[in-house]
């Protein structure tokens, strides 16, 4: 400039918040301290508090990390903090990195208490300074985590169902003969009878055989549309497969079918339904208790199916989260699936699924499946 004189010009923070507010993922513009200057809509829901109270806040702090909370000084004060994705992140964009992208876990704790997250970090440098800018994109993946989780869970399963339907298939050739023979045998005129007992009970253990071989085929011969069923006839069939576990457990089963009506539904769908709901009931009773299977009509041509047991109940606080995906209080045991599966297979067949129940006395649970009747000719 004339006279010598020369004007130093201040870098001043220049980036749009209507472009940041129209980013459809989390994103944040933080200083090289990691102190978040301006955020979008989505960061808000991320860090679950309104933008006022996320300005200043330093990354990790914002997401109610964990280590921000053990010291003093908050975020990036911690000793773990040298090793922060976000920190570091941040740190390398700013300092000759164009662009750094990294995965991490992080453990936050809010009032709902405490989870672990898989966050996907990117940040970009908005400034060609050392003290500029930087644009943090932070994406939370957890469910697509849990997602592919479930889904590899599933083939494993898909797979083991295959082997499984092979193997009773190949068994089911060779049991036909042994029920031929057997009826050969009996019919010997010679036969003593008390090896007449003995062939008849060994007939008695080869249809055993057999309907346990028909119970694992069956998920493999889906109807191609739903059928009129017995809700009553397709828990007897269930009830066959766990027979023996439940004999070993010393869980006496109660029936009361009060109805003989029939609903349309898909069989091998409602067969998972109800094998489900009573392998969880065995598992909640354990040993020496009631496994009570009702079925009733009620008024407007529907009817209910109960399956109730004594067992140790659901605490109140998990009643209202049993139903959603990937919620399991059975740790690796539990896929967190299975009760999400019932329910959409159920309001599918045009019914709803409730529950009730108490972890106080011997009360236990109760799942009631609603569904319309196929109406009787008068």
């Amino acid at each position: 400039m004339s006279g010598g004189n020369s004007l130093e010009l201040e870098p001043v923070y220049t980036f749009d918040h209507a472009l940041l507010s129209a980013i459809p993922i989390p994103a944040f513009v933080v200083d090289e301290d990691v102190r978040i200057v301006d955020l979008n809509t989505a960061a808000e829901r991320l860090c679950n508090r309104d933008s006022e109270a996320v300005y200043t806040c330093r990354g990790g702090e914002a997401l109610h990390c964990l280590h921000s909370t053990d010291v003093v000084d908050g975020c990036g004060r911690a000793p773990f903090c040298q090793q922060c994705v976000i920190r570091n992140s941040v740190m390398s964009c700013l300092h000759g990195q164009a662009i750094s992208r990294a995965r991490t876990s992080m453990s936050s704790v809010t009032e709902s208490g405490r989870k672990t997250r898989e966050l996907l970090v990117t940040a970009s440098p908005l400034s060609t300074n050392a003290d500029g800018l930087a644009l943090l994109v932070i994406e939370d993946i957890t469910v697509h985590d849990e997602l592919e989780q479930a889904l590899r869970r599933s083939e494993k399963f898909a797979a083991a169902g295959r082997l499984l339907a092979t193997m009773a298939h190949e068994i089911n050739n060779p049991l036909e003969s042994l029920s031929g023979l057997l009826y050969l045998i009996r019919a010997e005129p010679g036969l003593g009878q008390s090896t007449k007992k003995l062939v008849e009970s060994a007939e008695i253990e080869v249809e055993r055989i057999a309907a346990i071989t028909r119970q694992t085929l069956a998920p493999h011969r889906e109807a191609v549309c739903p059928v009129n069923v017995r809700l009553s006839e397709l828990l007897d069939d269930v009830l066959t497969a766990f027979r023996r576990r439940l004999d070993t457990a010393r869980i006496n089963v109660c029936r009361d079918y009060q109805t003989d009506g029939k609903v349309s539904i898909y069989p091998n769908q409602f067969r998972q339904v109800f094998t489900n709901l009573i392998a969880n009931a065995i598992d909640a009773v354990g040993s020496d208790g009631t496994l009570h299977l009702l079925t009733e009509q009620l008024p407007d041509a529907e009817m209910v199916v109960r399956i109730c047991d004594s067992g140790c109940g659901i605490p109140p606080e998990n009643l209202d989260a049993i139903f959603d995906p990937f919620f399991t209080t059975k740790g690796e045991k539990g896929t967190g699936i299975g009760l999400w599966v019932i329910k959409g297979i159920v309001e599918k067949a045009g019914g709803k699924i409730e529950v009730v129940s108490s972890t106080t006395g011997k009360k236990g649970t109760c799942f009631s499946i609603f569904l319309p009747l196929i109406p009787t000719p008068s």
